[in-house]
């Protein structure tokens, strides 16, 4: 992945500061340029009956966003950034930052999963989640209960679309030496309930064309990438296996996942298990989309 611009939303809490720290490393790896950009909004219950902030009130709160920004800023330097620079904007925090995205030059948003609220403050973790469903570009979001290390151990649920597609290629870009490398995994889920009463054996011949589709995967990745390469597949709900799979491997350090998928009888629906993925792994998600398809996953 050749990064431009890795853009980094802040609100000053731990979660978004581990954010930053993983933000620090993939910019540094890729020579890329790190942006902290803090969003500040006044709380619209400011607004009922037609009040509004005194004049002197809003500057004092835009002052203070741009010092925890300026703050921040200095951190990451003290923390290694090589190249880093500040936005501030005022607005909806999600809108703000995925109309920021728009810009072609970011490549990525780093995010953290989870912060905190107040006047002067975003909260994070609802805000990963737009973002996630509308950034025009992959989003990485990450909880603040981790370390900004190397990934070794990449969980890669596939349905065979090209934004599933896409998420493998990032998976291949970003994981390191010296782990697990990439696990596929394929879940086997019928959108349709057929019954007791099924006209052909649907699950030995969605099974046979899901493996052979994974093993060509397995082994095109296999011969361009010098860490293993391995696949798995599941039965049962595309939500709850991609969940389960994490939790059953503690090896597992990201998942990198499509925002949109194909539905139907051959294929996962990948969109909303991206979202669900985001709100409830233990590890970082990395959500793959190419530019062009925004929306809700």
């Amino acid at each position: 992945m050749t990064t431009k611009k890795i853009l980094c939303p802040v609100d000053f809490s731990s979660g978004s500061r581990c954010a930053m720290r993983t933000a620090i490393r993939l910019a540094n790896e890729r020579g890329a340029e790190l942006e902290l950009v803090h969003a500040w909004s006044l709380p619209t219950v400011g607004f009922a009956g037609g009040y509004s902030y005194a004049p002197d009130v809003v500057t004092l709160l835009s002052d203070d966003a741009q010092a925890g920004l300026t703050e921040a800023v200095a951190q990451a330097t003290a923390l290694g950034a090589k190249r880093v620079t500040p936005r501030l904007v005022s607005g909806v925090p999600w809108q703000q930052i995925v109309d920021l995205a728009a810009d072609p030059a970011y490549e990525l948003i780093v995010i953290g999963s989870h912060g905190r609220t107040g006047l002067g403050r975003v909260l994070i973790g609802s805000v990963a989640e737009l973002v996630v469903r509308h950034a025009p570009c992959p989003v990485l979001t990450v909880r603040g209960d981790g370390e900004a290390l190397p990934y070794r151990h990449v969980l890669c649920p596939v349905d065979f679309s090209p934004s599933s597609r896409a998420a493998v290629e990032l998976a291949s870009q970003l994981v390191q030496p010296g782990g697990a490398g990439v696990t596929l995994l394929y879940v086997l889920e019928l959108p349709v309930a057929w019954g007791e009463v099924r006209p052909f054996d649907v699950y030995g011949d969605l099974d046979r064309r899901g493996r052979a589709l994974l093993e060509g995967w397995v082994k095109e990745l296999g011969a361009r990438l010098a860490v293993p390469v391995g696949l798995q597949a599941r039965v049962g709900s595309a939500g709850a296996q991609v969940l389960a799979a994490i939790d059953d491997d503690p090896t597992i350090d990201l998942v990198a996942m499509g925002s949109h998928g194909y539905t139907g009888l051959k294929r996962l629906a990948l969109g909303s298990v991206a979202e669900k993925t985001v709100r409830h792994a233990r590890c970082p998600v990395l959500v793959a989309r190419g530019r062009g398809t925004t929306g809700q996953p």
